[in-house]
């Protein structure tokens, strides 16, 4: 099983999520992109102190750009509707959901410690709705 978690920079939501994704299927190939992301660039701080609170380090997480064969093969998970747009349009055949169902998850980037740890808790139980189905329980 192939997953990528997609948001906008790969700095906060999508390599939050797909820690918590990995540490959930440890069967899974679990990675994340940014549609718009820098390449090399690392986690935001908050991130980090966000995700160590759950137990979960992702310091070694570099920042890189969505490329459409990402999506081949993968199940593409969009921290928003639009992010599920571009990636519907990017890569046609892929399947594409939003990590909440119907739901967008709020982006923390320059919120502060508080909307990181809110986001952190959001994609924690998000990840765990996400396994259940996917592990059929």
């Amino acid at each position: 099983m192939k997953i990528v978690c997609v948001c906008t920079g790969n700095t906060c939501r999508s390599p939050m999520s797909a820690a918590l994704l990995s540490r959930l299927l440890p069967g899974a190939e679990v990675t994340s992109a940014g549609l718009y992301a820098e390449d090399g660039a690392p986690p935001s701080y908050h991130a980090l102190l966000a995700m160590d609170e759950l137990g979960v380090d992702i310091s070694g997480h570099m920042a890189r750009r969505f490329r459409p064969e990402m999506g081949e093969g993968a199940l593409l998970l969009a921290m928003t509707r639009s992010h599920a747009r571009a990636l519907r349009s990017l890569c046609p055949n892929a399947k594409v959901e939003l990590f909440l169902g119907d739901e967008e998850v709020p982006d923390p980037f320059g919120r502060g410690m508080e909307a990181y740890e809110r986001t952190a808790r959001i994609l924690e139980e998000g990840a765990q709705a996400i396994a259940r189905r996917l592990q059929g329980a």
